[in-house]
Order: structure tokens, then sequence, then C-alpha cells
């Protein structure tokens, strides 16, 4: 079976032509996003590819403003972008290399002369030439008078981002090379991690701080109410401010999954479309400040919050808040940054003129991360009661489901959905394809499966019995495992959507089946063999069922014959299915056949 490069390399070429086409829509450097032919088109994904990391790391939205600090051109001293972060304090120096082909993407690696061309010891010390006296282009020379232009230069510390893959004993080189700074290798597994998935999540944008604007010109006395409230994690500290509603759009808007980490819906998957309705009117539609009284507002966790009203403006204050995350009026903000996104820009102020929302910050006890996660779910699960939740939505999104779902992307190229609707958004840009998307029940169950847990995989409620939780895996293997029986389920049931259970559950069955006469044949997995046998394994399952009759007595049971009057014998082959007793018999039977050479034709 491959290992899901080419569908993980789609995934990136797809999102890198949309900035491409971004960069067709803007004025200066236009021709830099050429696609006339397939040489300039490579170019143009070369430096989309630049974009990507800018904005999924640093969360530069704007493309102009990505665009000017990208320096790539003749005469750039080895440094294809920068950033400037006057929160960090950081100057980040990128050199990208981006590969054509999902080959060439995972193995080619930079090469050690282009790495000792980063000239940065003297393009950071001023210098507008190189060694050779050249000048370096109109890019670096602005980003020389950016640098010269920081107050508080000494404070920053400079990164060096190689953004391309790098031999193991080559990265000794780079650390002698930029001795005294942070050298950040961001090769091909690491892209698809933290800036290919966070950008198909939604999560690309995420700050650790973000800072509201309060308008205080109709507030008497004191902005905030604030306690300390006692809980059994700890003490927490409860802040309810007003916050103007445009606030809430704009943040929103910019950083969306992100912000709903530990809410039970994600962004795009809020289907209230009464109360959406509502909200969306009493914006729209009501020019005065109702909706603070009609909503019933925001609450936010933070690990730690600042709110000043000294900030060198009148009738201003300004929220900080440490890790936020959204975990009721989800609907609300996500529908408030909706109208925002939908509306022109310049009459979103007017739109949302003296309108304000309760934000009700939670700022969390400085406890462990077990007993605040647990702190946590009890909140939102007491908070999200307007709309119905079911108690999978509240426990799959769990921080080991999430890994394991990267974990499969990295492996598979696949798609595993924790939290319903994760990735609407990422569907709807065309960066995936929704068969990409594997349903939660399915996946559930072929993990568990390939986990070695076939009872609980073909359990009838297994969501509702395993709250959608799947514990960590022993291995890569078992997501190859899932793999192999996840194409055999597409093929049995033509990768179509089936509502009905117990079709679900025989189904499955069905797969560890032919996967069982696969693995005891011992001609491998590839896919040309899996499409092969499917029908073939269909006709299996029904010999199958008639040597399970001779073979496994115990699940023969009596029922009531209404026109007899008499019980009568039957098999319980359900039973049987749904029992731990089915991989062996499985098994047994695949032996049987192999040693009457019955499944050559396999």
């Amino acid at each position: 079976m491959h290992s899901g490069q080419d569908k993980k390399y789609k995934v990136l070429i797809s999102i890198l032509d949309r900035y491409v086409a971004d960069g067709k829509l803007v004025g200066r450097r236009k021709s830099f996003y050429d696609t006339t032919t397939e040489e300039r088109e490579n170019q143009a994904r070369a430096r989309a590819f630049i974009h990507l990391y800018l904005a999924a790391t640093y969360g530069v939205l704007d493309f102009e403003e990505r665009e000017n600090t990208i320096t790539d051109a003749g005469g750039d001293g080895g440094i294809d972008a920068y950033h400037i972060d006057s929160d960090r304090k950081l100057i980040d120096v990128v050199q990208a290399k981006f590969r054509v082909g999902s080959d060439n993407f995972e193995s080619k690696n930079i090469a050690p002369e282009e790495i000792a061309a980063i000239d940065l010891d003297r393009i950071m010390s001023g210098n507008r030439d190189d060694e050779t006296g050249r000048p370096y282009n109109g890019y670096i020379q602005a980003f020389i008078e950016k640098i010269q232009k920081i107050p508080d230069i000494a404070r920053y510390s400079v990164r060096i981002t190689i953004l391309a893959n790098v031999k193991r004993e080559q990265c000794v080189l780079v650390e002698r090379l930029f001795h005294g700074d942070e050298a950040n290798i961001v090769n091909f597994d690491r892209c698809y991690g933290e800036l290919v998935l966070p950008t198909v999540r939604g999560e690309q944008h995420y700050s650790s701080s973000l800072r509201l604007q309060m308008d205080l010109s109709n507030k008497s006395g004191n902005s905030k109410l604030n306690a300390e409230i006692e809980t059994a994690q700890g003490i927490c500290d409860l802040t309810v401010v007003l916050v103007p509603t445009i606030e809430i759009a704009e943040v929103v808007s910019r950083y969306k999954n992100s912000l709903l980490r530990y809410n039970p819906r994600s962004y795009l998957e809020f289907k209230e479309q009464t109360t959406n309705a509502g909200i969306r009117s009493s914006i729209e539609d009501v020019a005065t400040g109702d909706f603070a009284i009609l909503n019933n507002g925001i609450t936010v966790i933070s690990d730690e919050t600042f709110v000043s009203e000294r900030v060198g403006a009148r009738n201003k204050a300004q929220i900080e808040l440490v890790r936020p995350q959204i975990i009721n009026g989800g609907q609300t903000a996500f529908t408030l940054s909706r109208i925002y996104e939908e509306c022109e820009p310049a009459k979103r102020d007017g739109l949302f003129s003296g309108k304000e929302v309760a934000v009700r910050i939670i700022t969390l006890p400085q406890v462990d991360e077990v007993k605040k996660i647990e702190l946590i779910k009890s909140i939102s699960s007491a908070t999200n009661s307007q709309t119905s939740v079911s108690a999978t939505d509240r426990t799959a999104s769990n921080d080991d489901n999430r890994a394991l779902a990267e974990a499969v992307f990295k492996r598979t190229g696949m798609f595993y959905e924790p939290k319903r609707g994760e990735y609407s958004d990422a569907i709807s840009k065309g960066y995936i394809d929704k068969s990409d998307v594997i349903e939660r029940t399915i996946f559930t169950r072929i993990m568990h499966i390939a986990c070695g847990r076939y009872e609980l995989g073909v359990a009838r409620k297994i969501m509702k019995k395993t709250g959608g939780v799947i514990p960590r895996l022993s291995s890569d293997a078992d997501i190859d495992r899932f793999l192999i029986l996840f194409e055999i389920f597409k093929q049995i049931t033509g990768n179509k959507d089936i509502s009905n259970n117990a079709r679900v559950v025989q189904n499955v069955a069905l797969t560890f089946f032919i996967y069982t006469l696969m693995e005891v044949q011992g001609d491998g997995f590839d896919q040309a063999k899996i499409e092969e046998i499917t029908s073939e394994g269909r006709e299996r399952w029904v010999d199958f069922e008639k040597w399970a009759r001779s073979n496994s007595p115990k699940f023969w049971r009596k029922r009531f014959n209404k026109m007899t009057g008499s019980k009568d014998d039957f098999y319980d082959l359900p039973g049987l299915i749904g029992s731990a007793s089915f991989p062996n018999m499985a098994k047994a039977y695949a032996h049987t056949q192999v040693n009457s050479s019955e499944l050559s034709g396999l």
C-alpha cells in the first residue's frame, strides 16, 4: 500500500494554488504568479509556499503584506523572505526550496552551498552589498531599513528558517553557520503537520495572546465585573465585560477553529439555523444596541487575563487574553464573523456600531494540565445547553484523538474528523475532497479493529459506548492496517454512506473477513489486489457462513415459530459476527482454504 504522500502533496498544491490565484489579483508583482507554462506555474507555487509559511506561522492574512516581505530575486543574499514579530521580539529570515512532485518534496534536500549563501551577518549588520561588492536587491534594502527603525532592536532574537529538507549531517552545518541564532528547519514532515494540516483545520492563524478593544463611552464606573470563584481544582478568576461585536467578529473571522478547540462544535458546524437567523437579524436589522440584551453572550477561558483602561486613548480599554478558547457562545461568535466577512469593508463600522456582546472570561487556576482539561470539560458541558450537543461531540475532540488525526494524515493523506464539520471550510475552498474525510463512526470502528479490538469495533452502539475516544496507537503499523481495512471497506460499500447500523456492522465484519483471507494467503495488500478480491470475498462469505454452522455449534439458537407453534433451530450469524470468537473463526476458515488450495484465485 502507498504511504499517502501523493494525497498529502495534492492537498499542499491545492492550498498553494489558492495563494497563486490571490497573487494574480494584486497589482504589483503580478508577474510572479503567471501560470501560462508549467515552469512558471511551479515558480508561482514556490513563491506561494513562502506565503503559506508566513500565513500559517505568523497569521499574516493580507496577501500584499506577506508579498512585501518576500525578497526572493537576484541579489537577495540567500534570503527569500523575512518576518519581524514585534510582540515576540523576533526576526525570522527564511530560505525556502519548493520541490515539484510528491517524491521530490519528501526526499530531495537543499544543497549545502544554498544554506551557506545566506548572508545573515552582513545583512543584519547593515551592509548594503555582498562580499563581491554587488548591491543587494531593493527588497533586502527595505528589510535593512526596517531593522534600522526598530527602537529596541537589542531585545530581538534572530531565527533562520530553512523551509526545505536538510540532511541530518548538514544540520550541524546549519548550527555552525548561524551560531548564536535559532535554526528552524521545516522539513516536509513539519510542513504537512504545522502548515498544511492547520490550514485544512482552519487553525493556521492562532495566536497565544489576543488583544480586544472595548468602547467605554457608554460605561459608568468600572468597565468590568471581577470576582474570584473557588473550584475543586483551585481559584478561578471570573471577569465579565461588554465587548463591541465587531471585535469578536474580526477575531473569530481570523482565527476560526483555533478558538474552538474545547468547543463541541467546529467553525462551520453551527447548524441551528433559527438561532443563527436571530443573531443575524439583531445585527443587520436593528440599528440600536439591543444585541447585548437579546444575546446570552460568549464564554471564554484564558490562562491569564489583563484588562486596562490606561491605554492612552479616551473611552477605550484593552483586554489581553493568554491562550484563549471559546467554550460557549461559539454560534454567536461564528455568526458575527460571517456577517463581518460578507459585509463590504467600508460598511462594517456602521453595521456593527453601538452593538456589544457580554463576554464572560474564566481565567483558569494554575494547576496541572489534566485537572485543567477536566475543569474545561465540566464548564463546556454545563454551558453548552442552548442547543443540542451529543456526548460524543463533547469527548471525541480530545487531544489524543486530535493527535491521532494528525498521525493518520501524515501516514495516509486521509482526514479523520474528531469534531464534526472540522474540515468543512477546507472542502468549500477546494483544499480537500469530501471523499478524503472519513466519517467519524466508520473511522472509530475500523481503527479499533486495526488495533486488535475487533469486538469493540463491531459493537452496536460504538459511539455511545466509547464516546468516540480511541486510545493511543501502539505504532504506525496500526495506521497501516487501518488503511488496508478502510480500502477494503470502500470497495465493499462502493464508497457510499450507509446509515443502517446493522448493515454497517456486517460490512465491517466482511471487511475484516477479506483482510484475514489476504493476510493468511500472504501475497501482500496492494490496491489492485484489494479491488480484485472484493467480489470473490463476498462469495467466500456465503461459504464461510455454511462452514461456521458446522464448526461453531455454540451459535445455534432456538426461535419460536408462530406458524407451527414450535421452536425451530437457527444459526445466529449476527451473534457470531459481534463476538470475540469471530476473528479466530475467520482465520481458521482462511487456513482451511489455503490448505486446500482454494484461495489460489485470491
